[in-house]
């Protein structure tokens, strides 16, 4: 009853509430004309992270409510990361796991609270939009680009990359951005070295900072589906 509650107190229900916010943009575009060439640019210069276990601080800044504390996420290459957040008195607030384009939590209320999996994963860094998701219009800007997805529910999947790296997506409904994603690289790392949700409707923010990573040649199999 205490993991339910803490995820009720970080207010990321998804609502089908629209809110203002426009589409990404470029300062002065361009339509793409090679997709398939940018497409893999995108998925060539954000990759999987490699397998690994990274220690973070997040925080959580919402209209009734803040909250902080530390969490780690387990990265398996290619496709399974593993998310647990804990307050500083480790009482455990949120765990999920992510294996190719599906989210596993052992609470099925969890899911509510976490967004969806082409957003974790660029969350991660990673760009992955998803097997069922319809490539639908590219744009660039010197070395910025911008690649826009349809999504089977009918929602739209904006990505905006700086440099080949991925800074912000955006998940739109009917034309107005609910969830984003923002990223900030530095130092050359492997994954971003900050990354904040924002759930639009609610008005709450989740933010990560990455500490230390440690690379590891596996993790246990059966973390992913089962999240204890």
């Amino acid at each position: 009853m205490k993991f339910r509650l803490n995820l009720v107190a970080l207010g990321f229900v998804a609502s089908s509430t629209a809110c203002a916010g426009g589409s990404l943009r470029l300062q002065n575009p361009s339509p793409i004309l090679d997709m398939d060439r940018t497409v893999l640019r995108a998925s060539g210069e954000n990759p999987f992270p490699a397998t690994s276990t990274v220690f973070f601080e997040w925080r959580v800044d919402a209209p009734d409510l803040q909250l902080d504390g530390d969490g780690y996420a387990r990265l398996q290459d290619p496709d399974r990361a593993r998310l647990d957040l804990f307050t500083g008195d480790n009482e455990a607030v949120l765990s999920a796991g992510l294996v190719e384009d599906e989210l596993w939590a052992r609470e099925e209320r969890a899911l509510d609270f976490v967004p969806s999996p082409a957003l974790l994963w660029a969350f991660l860094g990673t760009f992955r939009p998803g097997e069922d998701a319809t490539r639908l219009y590219g744009e660039f800007d010197g070395d910025d680009f911008r690649l826009d997805y349809g999504l089977p529910n009918g929602d739209e999947l904006q990505y905006l990359f700086r440099s080949g790296r991925i800074a912000q997506v955006e998940v739109h409904q009917e034309g107005h951005a609910v969830h984003r994603v923002l990223l900030a690289w530095g130092g050359g790392r492997e994954l971003p070295s900050e990354a904040t949700y924002r759930n639009l409707s609610s008005r709450s923010q989740l933010k990560v900072a990455v500490g230390t990573v440690e690379r590891v040649v596996s993790h246990p199999s059966d973390i992913w589906y089962l999240v204890p």
